[in-house]
């Protein structure tokens, strides 16, 4: 049969060809995206575990899990009897590798922390490496205390047993020229005391030319380079050179200073040691509980931390120490394969020149009337209100998540089970409404406009963080670099039709930077600072999406909403599968919280919890109310639930004054306490309820340092004292006060356990259920006041 011409079929014919091109590019440009995206993602993943036969001289994970299983066994806070089994095993592993091992014993007090003084008597291990030709020692922390609801397996177990296995292989290899110390803090959990009880006391303090510290904040995952000190330069370059698997980048320390966290570097540092911090922090739910435990730790992890300690020591071990200080560098690494790094010296001439190559493609896009200034405006607003769609959508959707659950979903440091499946969520989410909303866009400007307004966005980031945070500066140079490369390619083709396949493989090639430098970011991010963050986390996730305009555009083909549809299907089924599998078990586990209190003055006894449950509601059975717990916890600490509890034989606290002097002249008044727990707690708060100004304290004979800026010291408000690891002996307190008048003390004891109480039958927790991460839990606290 003939065919018969008709105008419709005409027109319709030559573009079926072209239609099946566009959908074919916009395949292939989707999977090469998701292809880069998905392996920087795999890249995260630490390196294999190395097992017990390796050679000697090499780092192994497997013989480092053998004493890891050791030392976890139970929780073992400062002043724990499991603390001192822990001590204990750590002497005799040194002992029989080699070294002489010797204990620090000393009572360290920091009062710049908000709240109470902080105090104790820590007792650090410390052990000596001799080298060839010292010039300044190389200095490895990890702290052997955990929190009293951890295992404390990976914080800070692992990098106990990666100091203990880096040492027996640093003795099996070739002798390095510098000493190298082995630093195993105490305190660390009670506000770092142990290691400002090194950096005010050890005499070895002053032979460290470098601080190499541990630590990590979940229980697998990379380790990552996380701090450094000032000047960096030298350090980031033989960290470079020597790290095997590096994962770092300038934008760390940035993003760590936000977050509620110090380490033991913060006392090396501000002791002006110069210094590198690692961590990992996959599984952030285990962080401080009873999950961070030997059979949860991920050997992976345990090796990636010991083959940055085995390889610095040996790097920093055969150079010299003694002036290690150079301009601050800029760095980050490449799918953990390399560390790119270069001097902060070029970030000011690397952002003027990008300036000049972004004024290059406005004026060829100009040029070619492929844009327009109106155009390129409307791209910028565009772009400004897309970031404030999609993080408020997603910044909404969460909270509305945590409402309709009651609150249940939020788990410790804000984090959820199943944190992985929301970001993956959200990111799809994320997706679906920019790629819904520049296809609206698109009806009222063209591609290139609304490109060269988000790019307008990235050069405006670029210029801020290159002058006030130039550590950042990286992630917007390179990134828009090689997107005003691929951009101005696709304005050197014809406008109006499909991009040319040789300038769609460069646009493509351009785009990697940007893929494999922010979706790990993104990713790190969003472990460190958690699901609750996850909407101002979008942002990073919108400025990539802006340099992927051009390719969005494509990825749709004649289709445009399908990639919008299938990335809402995508974000949704995630979420739902992150809500449905998040639930309590005894793999994601409900935490609570008890403690006993005693008044002894009163002889009242009270339960308190923070909330009620079906576990917690057995020791609350009585008329539980909601009410403040002033005899026992400072009014801050909210309105938890109590309730009438069996009163114990317990001994209370005491307090004996040694000494009360007064200098009527200034007004000043000085008390000399001795402070005992008759029953062996192993915490003591004391608290001067007296409305005074206290101007000076010290703790058995040593003095508090008021020249340090703190709530504690100064003000007329309710002073107090933390100090952990009490003494048999008690405690000597000393206070100079500028009062005459009474002064009304009040000494707090806290020890680990509840009480055994006659008769009682309550039941131990279901295996659903684990202890909070609060202070107090689980705890017996008994309280007393004293005039005088």
């Amino acid at each position: 049969m003939a065919q018969v011409y008709s105008p419709a079929t005409a027109q319709t014919q030559p573009l079926l060809p072209t239609a099946r091109r566009e959908s074919v590019a916009g395949v292939i440009v989707t999977l090469f995206l998701a292809v880069c995206a998905g392996l920087s993602i795999y890249q995260q993943r630490p390196p294999q575990a190395v097992g017990a036969g390796a050679p000697p001289a090499e780092f192994s994970s497997g013989r480092a899990m053998r004493q890891l299983e050791v030392i976890t066994r139970k929780p073992h806070p400062m002043g724990s009897v499991e603390h001192e089994r822990v001590r204990d095993y750590l002497l005799g592993e040194l002992a029989a590798a080699g070294v002489e091992p010797e204990v620090q014993r000393a009572t360290a007090a920091d009062p710049q922390w908000s709240g109470p003084v902080r105090a104790g008597s820590v007792q650090n291990i410390v052990a000596r490496l001799k080298g060839t030709d010292n010039t300044k020692a190389v200095l490895l922390v990890g702290h052997y205390d955990s929190t009293p609801t951890s295992l404390g397996a990976s914080d800070d177990g692992v990098a106990v047993v990666t100091l203990l296995e880096t040492l027996r292989a640093l003795k099996a290899g070739a002798p390095l020229k510098n000493d190298v110390i082995f630093l195993f803090t105490d305190g660390e959990e009670a506000f770092l005391l142990g290691s400002k009880a090194f950096v005010d006391e050890h005499p070895w303090a002053k032979d460290v030319g470098l601080v190499l510290n541990f630590e990590a904040r979940g229980s697998s995952g990379p380790a990552i380079m996380f701090e450094t000190s000032d000047n960096n330069g030298r350090l980031i370059e033989e960290f470079a050179r020597v790290a095997p698997h590096p994962v770092s980048h300038s934008l760390a320390y940035e993003i760590y200073r936000i977050l509620p966290n110090d380490t033991d570097l913060s006392v090396f540092k501000r002791a002006g040691l110069p210094g590198l911090n690692f961590a990992y922090i996959d599984d952030l739910p285990h962080y401080h509980t009873l999950l961070d435990s030997f059979d949860r730790t991920d050997e992976r992890s345990l090796q990636h931390q010991g083959s940055y300690a085995l390889s610095l020591a040996r790097g920093f071990g055969n150079l010299d120490l003694r002036n290690i200080k150079a301009p601050n560098a800029v760095y980050f690494d490449i799918l953990g394969l390399a560390l790119v790094r270069y001097s902060s010296l070029f970030v000011v001439p690397l952002s003027i020149g990008v300036t000049i190559l972004f004024a290059g493609v406005l004026a060829l896009g100009l040029r070619r009337r492929r844009l327009t200034p109106r155009g390129i405006a409307f791209g910028f607003l565009a772009f400004l209100l897309n970031m404030i769609a999609a993080a408020g959508i997603v910044t909404l959707l969460w909270k509305l998540m945590n409402l309709l659950a009651g609150g249940g979903i939020w788990k410790p440091e804000g984090e959820t089970y199943r944190g992985h499946l929301y970001l993956a969520g959200f990111a799809a989410l994320t997706v679906a409404i920019t790629s819904a909303l520049y296809t609206l866009f698109r009806r009222k400007s063209s591609t290139e406009n609304l490109a060269a307004g988000a790019l307008l966005w990235w050069l405006m980031l670029l210029i801020a963080a290159s002058l006030f945070l130039p550590g950042a500066s990286y992630l917007f140079t390179w990134p828009l670099l090689f997107s005003l490369i691929g951009f101005g390619a696709m304005l050197l083709g014809e406008g109006g039709g499909p991009v040319k396949p040789s300038t769609l493989v460069l646009m493509l090639v351009c785009s990697v930077p940007g893929v494999v430098m922010l979706v790990p970011l993104i990713y790190q991010t969003f472990t460190g600072l958690t699901v609750s963050l996850s909407g101002p986390l979008m942002v990073v996730l919108l400025l990539l999406l802006g340099l992927l305009l051009p390719h969005m555009n494509v990825c749709g083909g004649v289709r445009k909403w399908l990639l919008p549809g299938v990335a809402a299907l995508a974000g949704w089924g995630f979420v739902l599968a992150a809500t449905l599998t998040s639930g309590y078990s005894p793999e994601q586990p409900k935490m609570n919280d008890i403690f006993y209190g005693l008044h002894a003055e009163t002889g009242k006894a009270v339960w308190v919890s923070a909330e009620l449950d079906q576990w917690t509601a057995q020791f609350h059975a009585k008329n539980p109310e909601k009410g403040t717990i002033p005899e026992f916890l400072t009014a801050t600490s909210g309105r938890p639930w109590k309730t009438q509890a069996p009163v114990l034989p317990l001994p209370a606290p005491d307090i004996t004054l040694l000494d009360d002097s007064g200098n009527s002249g200034d007004g000043l008044r000085t008390l000399r306490m001795r402070i005992k727990s008759p029953r062996g707690a192993e915490v003591m708060t004391v608290y001067i309820d007296s409305e005074v100004e206290v101007v000076k304290a010290s703790v058995n004979n040593r003095l508090i340092d008021e020249s340090v800026a703190s709530p504690s010291l100064g003000r007329k408000k309710q002073w107090s004292l933390r100090y952990y690891a009490v003494p048999p002996e008690g405690i000597e307190l000393t206070t100079e006060m500028r009062t005459t008048a009474p002064v009304r003390v009040r000494a707090v004891d806290l020890s680990y356990g509840l009480p055994e109480i006659p008769g009682a039958n309550f039941q131990p927790r279901p295996a659903h259920m684990i202890p909070a991460l609060a202070s107090v839990t689980d705890t017996t606290l008994v309280s007393k006041s004293f005039t005088f």
